[in-house]
């Protein structure tokens, strides 16, 4: 049964989800890699038969991964509001032109067939976008991406980079999500048995961002206290004292992860030319 106070339940990232799949399989730094690839080329994919080829991917990664589609849609679905909101904007603010086709005139806003299909590429690219990065947090432990960060970025402690404590860094944000989901959900609860308006009456986004304003204050000073007990926990023992560190876990390059790469790149420099062969 779903509650108003259920923040560490409705929190969809690093869900991993181990599976004995092909993809699983692989490399972290492939897969790391491959993601990268796939990502921005959905970013930056010109037209929407390159959002198409983004789309494939984003199924050939769910199909390979054995990953299950329920916590995409549910995602998909919360984020539908503000990406249609979006789409709006992109409607009637988009600047029009000589040539472009009129549909309606609507208190001086013209609505052209360029600002739709505009409109229409924006809502492509951020379901894709949010497919890909739901695949990711499933398909990737936060174990495996700080592992995959940590040997990708070696090469640039040549020039003084911080390797290790930037991946340091990312393995404790990412860790730290489902605590302060935790931590949110406590803090409603006390406000809530103080007096506080937690009531759910329908569909207002004003008199939600008031009732998610007060739990911001708390949330940092909790953070921030936190933070420095883990500072200090870590220095008492001996954090980055040693120049070589070792690990537990070997990775493993073979050429089945040399392999995925080639898919993904090809697939993402597919995204960009596909409109110029077409």
């Amino acid at each position: 049964m779903s509650s108003r106070f259920e923040f560490l339940g409705n929190t969809d990232i690093a869900q991993y989800i181990p599976r004995a799949s092909w993809f699983h399989h692989r490399d972290p730094r492939a897969r790391l890699l491959s993601f990268t690839a796939i990502f921005f080329s959905v970013v930056f994919a010109p037209d929407i038969s390159g959002l198409g080829i983004g789309f494939i991917c984003v199924i050939l990664i769910y199909c390979f991964a054995s990953l299950p589609i329920k916590s995409t849609l549910k995602m998909i679905r919360r984020a539908l509001p503000f990406i249609i909101l979006l789409a709006i904007i992109q409607i009637l603010f988009s600047k029009p032109s000589d040539i472009a086709i009129t549909y309606w005139s609507i208190l001086g806003f013209k609505i052209t067939h360029h600002a739709v299909m505009d409109a229409l590429i924006l809502v492509c690219r951020f379901l894709v976008l949010i497919s890909l990065i739901n695949a990711l947090v499933m398909s990737i432990s936060t174990s495996q991406v700080t592992a995959a960060l940590f040997h990708l970025l070696k090469p640039f402690e040549v020039i003084g980079f911080p390797v290790n404590d930037f991946t340091m860094v990312v393995q404790i944000t990412l860790r730290y999500l489902p605590l302060v989901a935790q931590l949110a959900e406590k803090t409603a609860k006390a406000q809530a048995a103080r007096g506080g308006d937690w009531e759910q009456k329908g569909f207002n986004p004003i008199r939600q961002a008031k009732r998610v304003l007060p739990l911001i204050v708390p949330l940092m000073v909790s953070s921030l206290r936190r933070a420095e007990t883990m500072a200090l926990a870590m220095e008492s023992r001996g954090f980055n004292a040693s120049e070589h560190r070792s690990s537990f876990y070997i990775l493993n390059f073979s050429w089945w992860d040399v392999l995925l790469l080639i898919m993904a790149i090809a697939m993402a420099k597919l995204t960009f030319f596909i409109s110029k062969i077409f």
